[in-house]
């Protein structure tokens, strides 16, 4: 899995002899072989239209809000955003074990999930620092830059360094959010594509959701003939790449001011695309991707104050009934 873009910096020379000077890759470089990475399969094709399209990578300065747009010429961001995603990837991977228990209580026993919910004993306390970190990662859209928020103590720094970090459970956090990344840039390509060819739908809603859908497809089409030539499970990668698909909507999500929520003249309603990025996927029943995302759905739902009286027989029913009340 390829690490989300950092800027790379060349060492300073340690001798007193003349330093080599090397060419560091540009952003647009780096951006591509994140994209390359996160979708081997189409490596080739993306190179082919990074390419054709020619646009540039624009990294902007950090400022308050969030920065991540696109048009015929070139993808813009700024470095806050992708500590942005970084931040609430990893704090949003801490609902499974949150919400995991009452979400097992509910599906097991038939018991409405709120009730399921109220019965955790141990929730309280797991929620209460899921929330915290919630509100660290949201404070960064209104920050300046990131040094000016807190930063949560158990979460690390971004960093493209897989390996270096301490367990499996943040090496998965890592792999989720660069596909979550990698979903956002697509989705931002895509816009270049349209922007180009002069062939956008007709208003900005529908051609958010058709970038949103193009980025989707992309990154899930043809995993079958991949899987089978690495020798990976298909069903495997199929999940992975849809969770962090799911991760993407949960950022975009919290990217997307309240008032904005219900749709306007530039983007459609969040709970649209949301059903967009997450409804559809043929994984079987007891696929983690279910729990994952139920438990995702759910932090959401409670984050907005949301009714959970919802009965369900198993993880894929309960995140079918919860995207449906998000509309």
């Amino acid at each position: 899995m390829t690490s989300p873009p950092t800027t790379p910096r060349n060492p300073p020379p340690t001798t007193d002899e003349a330093p080599t000077v090397t060419a560091a890759p540009s952003d647009r470089t780096i951006v591509l072989h994140l994209l390359r990475g996160a979708v081997p399969e189409r490596a080739d094709e993306i190179s082919g239209l990074w390419r054709q399209y020619g646009h540039v990578v624009e990294v902007a300065p950090s400022t308050k809000g969030v920065t991540m747009n696109a048009d015929a010429t070139r993808i813009k961001f700024d470095t806050k955003t992708i500590d942005f995603f970084w931040l609430l990837g990893f704090s949003t991977w801490r609902a499974i074990e949150v919400y995991s228990p009452a979400l097992a209580i509910a599906t097991f026993t038939g018991m409405p999930l709120d009730q399921a919910v109220n019965i955790d004993d141990a929730r309280g306390q797991y929620e209460f620092d899921y929330k915290q970190r919630i509100v660290s990662a949201q404070s960064l859209i209104a920050a300046e830059q990131t040094a000016d928020i807190y930063w949560p103590a158990d979460i690390p720094t971004p960093t493209a360094d897989r390996d270096g970090l301490a367990d499996d459970q943040r090496k998965t956090a890592f792999d989720l959010v660069a596909f979550a990344l990698a979903f956002a840039l697509l989705h931002e390509f895509r816009h270049v594509m349209y922007c180009a060819d002069n062939s956008a739908p007709s208003t900005l809603p529908e051609e958010e959701i058709a970038c949103d859908t193009w980025a989707r497809d992309f990154m899930t089409s043809g995993l079958a003939a991949y899987a089978r030539e690495h020798g990976h499970n298909y069903a495997q990668v199929q999940q992975k790449r849809a969770m962090g698909i799911v991760f993407a909507a949960v950022i975009i999500h919290a990217m997307t001011p309240a008032h904005a929520h219900w749709g306007n003249r530039q983007y459609p309603p969040i709970a649209e695309r949301l059903t967009a990025m997450i409804s559809g996927y043929s994984l079987p029943a007891g696929s983690s991707f279910w729990l994952v995302t139920a438990c995702l759905l759910i932090a959401l739902m409670r984050q907005e104050g949301r009714p959970l009286d919802i009965v369900a027989n198993s993880n894929q029913e309960m995140v079918e009934v919860l995207l449906d009340r998000l509309c």
